[in-house]
This record gives C-alpha cells, sequence and structure tokens, in this order.
C-alpha cells in the first residue's frame, strides 16, 4: 500500500458524507422544535405574550410605521420605568417621525439634561433644527454631542452635513459675485454631488 490509498479515500469520502448527512438531519429535526419553543404558550396563566425587551417592540412598531402604537407602548411602559433611556429616546423618535417635532424636542432635551454623555438625543434635536433651518443650533449639539463622545459616528456626519450645507451656501453667494470664476464652480459642483 503506498502513500495515497483510494479504498482508504473511498471510507473517508463516506465518513464525511455521512456526518454531513448527520448534521443535516439534526438541523431539521431540531430546528422546528426550537421554532416550537419560540411560539409555544404557556400551561397556565395569561396566554398574552409577554413583553420581554419593550424597547425592542416600540422599535418594530415605529420600523413599521406604526407610530401611534409606538408611543403607546412606550408610554405604558414608561409609568413602570419613568428613567428607561431607551423608551423615552424611541418615543421622540416616534413623535419626530410623526412630525410632532415640538413633543420630540422636549423629550430629547429632557434627555440632554438628563444623560449629558448619550450622543443620540443630541443628534435626532440637531436633525431636527437642521430641518428647520437652524443649523446654528444644530451644529451646537452635534458639537456638545462630540465633546460628550468623541466616537460618536452619527454625530461626526450630521456635523459634517452642517458644514457642507454652509459651505455649499457660501460658495453659492461668492458664485453671485464671480459668476464665471471656474475655481468656485468646481467647488460649488463638488458640494453639489455630496448632498
Amino acid at each position: 500500500m503506498g502513500f495515497f490509498d483510494p479504498q482508504v479515500c473511498e471510507v473517508s469520502k463516506m465518513r464525511i458524507s455521512l456526518f454531513l448527512s448527520s448534521t443535516i438531519l439534526c438541523c431539521v429535526l431540531l430546528c422546528p422544535a426550537l421554532q416550537a419553543q419560540e411560539t409555544a404558550k404557556p400551561l397556565f396563566g395569561d396566554e398574552k405574550e409577554e413583553l420581554i425587551n419593550p424597547a425592542r417592540d416600540v422599535s418594530l412598531l415605529i420600523s413599521r410605521g406604526k407610530y401611534q402604537e409606538a408611543i403607546e407602548l412606550a408610554s405604558s411602559e414608561l409609568e413602570k420605568n419613568p428613567k428607561n433611556l431607551n423608551l423615552r429616546f424611541l418615543q421622540g423618535v416616534a413623535y419626530t417621525d410623526m412630525d410632532k417635532t415640538q413633543e420630540a424636542k422636549e423629550i430629547f432635551e429632557q434627555l440632554i439634561r438628563e444623560f449629558p454623555e448619550v450622543s443620540e438625543p443630541y443628534n435626532n434635536l440637531a436633525v431636527i433644527y437642521a430641518a428647520e433651518g437652524n443649523r446654528g443650533r444644530a451644529k451646537e449639539l452635534l458639537e456638545r454631542a462630540i465633546a460628550n463622545n468623541n466616537r460618536s459616528v452619527t454625530a461626526y456626519s450630521n456635523l459634517g452635513d452642517i458644514y457642507v450645507a454652509e459651505a455649499a451656501e457660501m460658495y453659492a453667494k461668492a458664485l453671485k459675485l464671480s459668476p464665471k470664476n471656474s475655481i468656485l464652480q468646481k467647488k460649488a459642483e463638488t458640494l453639489g454631488s455630496l448632498k
């Protein structure tokens, strides 16, 4: 028998094939059991599903466009735990998505007072102010967010968007004064492509 024995290779192939078959069979048999376990109803007591993670549920409602339901669920859960940062933040997001910016502003402002180290309320409040045309306030909020958490990618990105908008405005003004200036035109075009 040499280094390469065809019979040994056939046995190895059969073992690998058997292993793969048994692995697939286990997955086929176990997956339905795991799924049934996830949807199983309790034998005793209330049949309603228990809210294990209300913030996840509120977020899911928001992603489905069910903002009022999200606000109601968040409010209900906040009665039990009024300091829950995630639920309060998501409530503000839902108000923003419903164009109820005053309610959203109040929530984000309160979160900033209570949790100044968390950058997300700054970001969301800045987006509201920027949408209202108040880039100065938006910039101030984003700079505070970065000062409190210099690892916030979103804050840097949003602040960059504000700078781009301001730069585009300045180049537009400069082009009004010098419409044939090719350097200004290229810069304005480049900024325009970033929007």
